[in-house]
């Protein structure tokens, strides 16, 4: 449930910002108007997906507003989402039960489905609905890339976000990995509990054995990666120095600065690298209530019963009985990734050879429609490739037929 809570004089704001929750989530997610004024207690029960959105514009919050918040993160110590924003862009700090966190301008870019409020919400529930710890993960080399990570570290804390530090278990020079060893272990534990990897692809990065190993586990799991590919002036190449991530295309390109500069990056980078976070993990959260529930939804119509085989990796079984007791079942997984990630693919079929394989077997992915040409080199006579749109047309073919304009 996101929660409004507002001063009066923010009201039409905040049920602006009802509209544009409703819109950008498509009512997968519960919103909620309270004032600040007459708030008492939180208007349901405590759920995995609470949010409390601040909206103020003065020091003079009311008082039973800062207990609202107050009585908020007592019930959540540890899982307390909240969001403070500045309706008043010349006063931003929070009221004080919200001091803790940076507030959130309410600026032009701020309002709409695509704008910088739905996308800090989006973030932060896409954090949460990973299942894990709603860590950021910061993966980086200590030769070059310390002094980016700490400053990367400082200011997510202070938006609010939970990140975790990889302390480069490679300064002595020593990269050689030994399955079962305590550092291998530890990097494997806080990536099962990271929701976002955000990788320091600094000109050394690449020949740290440890990263490749945290972007190899980090696959593995269908943990997205966002890279933040630092090239030096002479540099030409584009985007991520690691293969693999090289097929998301999304990466953020600054200019590298050579240690030991102790702050090298500025305010507006350290705010654009943010963004990219917000606007990445808010397409996650999005593509992960929309894909399933469409997927789900035509599997219904048609006759199949619907059930979750591990929601962590959106990996999910449909069953349908026939004529003569003869049972159709699909397994599907759902991809959180924009077009077809190779990782995620790999990962599927490492998933299939374990579990047995059914009837069929689907791996449905978002964005733009891809040809017959373009889906060639993910051929698998096991498996179909295809976008949740053709769905319909599979099912009622018999699953003989994609209908691929």
């Amino acid at each position: 449930m996101i929660v409004i809570l507002y001063d009066e004089n923010c009201k039409a704001i905040a049920q602006a910002a009802e509209t544009d929750f409703m819109a950008a989530f498509q009512g997968h997610v519960q919103t909620v108007l309270v004032s600040a004024v007459t708030a008492t207690a939180w208007p349901g029960d405590v759920e995995w997906d609470d949010i409390l959105v601040v909206l103020y514009d003065s020091p003079a919050f009311p008082d039973a507003g800062n207990k609202f918040i107050q009585d908020y993160i007592q019930k959540r110590p540890d899982t307390s989402l909240l969001l403070p924003v500045a309706a008043n862009i010349a006063f931003r700090k929070p009221p004080e039960a919200a001091a803790a966190i940076k507030a959130l301008p309410y600026d032009v870019d701020a309002p709409g489905a695509d704008g910088k409020l739905v996308h800090r919400v989006g973030a932060m529930l896409g954090l949460r609905l990973q299942g894990r710890d709603s860590k950021i993960f910061i993966s980086y080399r200590a030769t070059d890339g310390t002094y980016i990570a700490n400053q990367l570290d400082a200011y997510l804390t202070a938006r609010g976000y939970r990140p975790w530090l990889d302390e480069a278990k490679d300064v002595d020079g020593d990269t050689a990995i030994l399955p079962g060893t305590p550092v291998q272990k530890e990097i494997d534990v806080n990536l099962r509990n990271a929701s976002l990897v955000l990788l320091i692809d600094t000109p050394s990065a690449p020949d740290s054995e440890w990263i490749q190993h945290e972007v190899d586990t980090a696959d593995s799991m269908l943990i997205p990666i966002l890279p933040v590919c630092f090239r030096r002036a002479a540099e030409t190449k584009k985007g991520s120095r690691f293969r693999s991530l090289v097929e998301l295309q999304r990466d953020i390109r600054l200019p590298f600065v050579e240690p030991p500069v102790k702050d090298p990056l500025s305010d507006g980078e350290l705010n654009e690298i943010a963004i990219q976070i917000e606007i990445y993990l808010c397409e996650i959260f999005r593509r992960k209530c929309r894909v399933p529930f469409l997927v789900k939804n035509e599997f219904e119509t048609n006759g199949f019963k619907w059930n979750v085989l591990d929601q962590e990796l959106m990996m999910f079984s449909s069953a349908r009985q026939g004529e003569r007791r003869i049972t159709t079942t699909v397994l599907s997984h759902c991809s959180i990734f924009d077009q077809i990630y190779t990782p995620a693919l790999k990962r599927f079929i490492n998933f299939l050879n374990v579990t047995g394989r059914k009837n069929y077997s689907l791996f449905i992915y978002d964005g733009e429609l891809l040809s017959a040409r373009q889906l060639d080199e993910f051929y698998d006579a096991d498996m179909i490739v295809l976008h949740h749109q053709e769905l319909s047309t599979l099912i009622s073919s018999g699953f003989t037929t994609v209908g691929i304009t």
